[in-house]
């Protein structure tokens, strides 16, 4: 497949290129500092551009069959730049007929599906209090994603690490038992998100992700 990668230079971007070039895929990477990604590999390519840039995410969704998007708020910041972007690209793809979306979010972004969990319910209320714009960012840009019509899936993460784990990624809805707020693998999140480009068991769904067992 031709797939799209936004959020590319970060330490789980970079994860989900190597993994995507390594399943076969052509991979294009949109970055505004392309400086920062790994040395080129054959089937890599990188566009440069801004998030705010239309035609710019209009010429590179042109031609692919997918996007994952590991666009996320850095910090305090002003406005909803993560969700203008998202827009933007949910824009593009409708345009030119690119179906599949797989996007990133946090449990912050709650599910109907979710059940009551204690520690996820203290860490979302957490979340809000301290991290102000970032905690609005994160919903806002979830609904852009759910409200696409797109064929999208919403991953939503917990902490990750750096850390090598041997167990493939688990996802179920919070409460379920298995799911874990500080127990996901940067590398086992990105064979999960890769592994969505050709599983349609989570289409139209928000599972939250974690290690497992």
């Amino acid at each position: 497949m031709k797939v799209l990668v936004f959020g590319a230079t970060g330490p789980t971007g970079q994860w989900v290129l190597r993994q995507a070039l390594e399943a076969g895929h052509e991979v294009t990477a949109y970055a505004r500092s392309p400086a920062k990604l790994v040395p080129t590999a054959p089937g890599l390519h990188v566009i440069a551009g801004e998030l705010t840039d239309a035609a710019a995410i209009r010429r590179a969704v042109a031609g692919q069959d997918a996007v994952i998007s590991l666009l996320g708020p850095g910090g305090k910041s002003t406005g909803t730049p993560i969700a203008d972007g998202m827009a933007l690209i949910v824009q593009a793809m409708r345009s030119l007929g690119v179906r599949r979306l797989i996007a990133t979010a946090t449990t912050s972004a709650p599910d109907a599906k979710d059940r009551f969990s204690l520690p996820f319910w203290l860490a979302m209320h957490v979340v809000k209090a301290l991290a102000g714009s970032a905690y609005e960012e994160i919903v806002t840009t979830a609904a852009v994603v759910r409200e696409s019509g797109l064929d999208w899936t919403l991953v939503r993460l917990p902490m990750l690490s750096d850390k090598p784990c041997s167990r493939p990624a688990v996802a179920a809805h919070v409460g379920d038992p298995r799911i874990k707020l500080f127990s996901m693998s940067r590398e086992r999140l990105a064979e999960f998100l890769v592994a969505q480009l050709s599983d349609s068991r989570w289409l139209g769904q928000s599972p939250a992700v974690s290690n497992g067992a």
